[in-house]
């Protein structure tokens, strides 16, 4: 039996889509935001970072944008050689790894430097840290969980690398051009959206760094009229951070890697300078801070 179609109610769009999959549609002509020019991402020249490529989410995107045709990707792990990624995308001419804990502003700086002298120009830069549990550490159930050293750990982790890459790449980040510069984020991050309390360091960590982006966006408007700043919330993904919690979660609402980078691309391609600062699913949809 062929496959059974619906309207595409989740894009707005009147396109048929596979429901087999039990998977959202991926329309990005359709998406709610797409309301602008789209970037040209085979272009010779596009110089790509992403943070965190070594696994899950990180590498997916990571060869989602060697699938767009980037011509120069930077990408970056705590210890690149034992990372997954690291075979599946070795060193070349077009693939620099970088030693990155962005947890340290030493590392930060340092990885800066490679990046700053390998390049001129920056066209998409995306952050995938995030922390959750880690070891010893759990997230909150109550108030009397709350430990001081963690909530520090978890800001660190979840909330300041992207504005303290930011102050060093920025030589690469102004200018004229295209630019996109995101941040996986979370939508137990949202104030608005917070009805059920708990997981205090990770829901605050989250809210911070969508706080850190909006304000980054704001400045860089300034010295670049068309970068595109966005805290990007990608679902639930098959990943170490969900694995403990993911029992109560629907199939369908559970993504692959690969299905959720392929979604977070899509939502970028459609994101332009008049959206900056904003706070998008990876539907498209926005979401309340």
């Amino acid at each position: 039996m062929g496959a059974k179609h619906h309207i595409c109610n989740l894009h707005r769009c009147k396109t048929a889509c596979d429901t087999t999959s039990r998977r959202p549609c991926l329309h990005p002509v359709t998406m709610q935001i797409t309301a602008g020019r789209r970037p040209d991402l085979g272009r010779a020249d596009m110089h790509i970072l992403i943070q965190g490529a070594g696994r899950g989410i990180g590498l997916a995107l990571a060869q989602r944008a060697r699938a767009a045709g980037a011509s120069q990707l930077f990408l970056t792990a705590r210890d690149p050689q034992s990372a997954p990624g690291y075979d599946l995308l070795p060193p070349s001419d077009d693939v620099m790894w970088l030693t990155l804990d962005v947890t340290e502003p030493d590392s930060i700086a340092a990885a800066s430097t490679k990046v700053t002298a390998a390049t001129d120009q920056l066209d998409r830069v995306i952050f995938t840290a995030g922390m959750l549990q880690d070891g010893s550490i759990r997230p909150e159930k109550r108030i009397n969980d709350i430990d001081a050293d963690v909530l520090t750990r978890v800001f660190q982790t979840n909330a300041l690398a992207p504005v303290l890459m930011a102050r060093e790449l920025w030589p690469l980040l102004r200018g004229t051009h295209p630019l996109h510069y995101a941040a996986l984020s979370a939508r137990v991050g949202s104030i608005s959206d917070n009805a059920l309390g708990g997981w205090y360091a990770y829901r605050a960590s989250k809210a911070a760094l969508n706080q850190l982006m909006r304000t980054l966006s704001i400045e860089l408007a300034r010295a670049n009229p068309a970068a595109c700043v966005a805290s990007l919330h990608p679902g639930t993904v098959d990943t170490n951070l969900s694995r403990p919690f993911q029992a109560n979660v629907p199939a369908e609402k559970l993504f692959t890697a690969s299905y959720a980078a392929d979604c977070l691309w899509q939502v970028l391609d459609g994101l332009d300078a008049r959206m900056t600062g904003g706070f998008f699913a990876y539907d498209g949809s926005p979401i309340p801070f």
